[in-house]
């Protein structure tokens, strides 16, 4: 699933982009800033989704801050093959407080990539604490089948698991779109090893699908 997310900060030394913008901590220079922006801009377009120059600053800060992530603990339940490569996993994460907003784009792609740079700004100080909250990974996606079993809901949420230091008292978002949301433990299914996790909420419509055999944890 190609997404304007995460993904894409990883990718941005293959871009060409100098290691001093993706690398240094202090603030970038006009120039730096646009490259980055423009980066950013290209990508989403092959999404057919447009990135607003006010993303600028969410960017700059997620791409300074891209090696400082905290990774969701989990409990692995089965893994899924394919002539013997591992697809996709089953996985379990533990309750907490989740950022959850809910885009309904022409394309799930769109939706997810829409909801993602408002949680951008969500995390990038557009918050109650005034700060910078820090990134946890990966971010989950909610996507629902149809009842034809082929074709996708129009409403996609898209949920960021909050740092451990604000798992007790979660700032606020800014945003209306945005809620904060305590959830039970989730079932998730992950993939993307090569190129990063993506990972969206097991539904129903799973059971029985051709992905490949379960191969469950003992």
């Amino acid at each position: 699933m190609a997404l304007i997310s995460l993904e894409d900060l990883d990718g941005l030394d293959d871009e060409q982009l100098d290691n001093d913008i993706t690398d240094n901590p202090e603030p970038m220079d006009e120039d730096d800033r646009d490259r980055l922006l423009a980066h950013w801009q290209a990508v989403a377009s092959t999404h057919q989704v447009s990135v607003p120059p006010d993303m600028t600053g969410p960017i700059q800060e997620m791409t300074r801050n891209n090696q400082q992530r905290e990774p969701l603990p989990f409990a692995l339940i089965a893994h899924y093959e394919k002539m013997g490569e591992v697809l996709y996993e089953e996985r379990v994460y533990p309750a907490g407080h989740w950022a959850c907003v809910t885009r309904g784009e022409d394309l799930y792609e769109q939706s997810i990539s829409m909801g993602f740079m408002k949680l951008m700004r969500f995390i990038c100080k557009e918050n109650s604490a005034g700060r910078y909250l820090g990134m946890t990974v990966p971010v989950v996606s909610n996507i629902h089948m149809m009842a034809d079993g082929t074709t996708f809901e129009k409403d996609v949420q898209t949920l960021f698991f909050l740092p451990a230091e604000f798992q007790t008292t979660p700032p606020q978002p800014f945003d209306p779109d945005i809620t904060i949301v305590h959830r039970g433990p989730i079932r998730v299914v992950a993939s993307g090893y090569q190129t990063g996790v993506s990972v969206c909420l097991l539904s129903d419509w799973l059971t029985g699908h051709s992905w490949g055999r379960p191969r469950r944890r003992r």
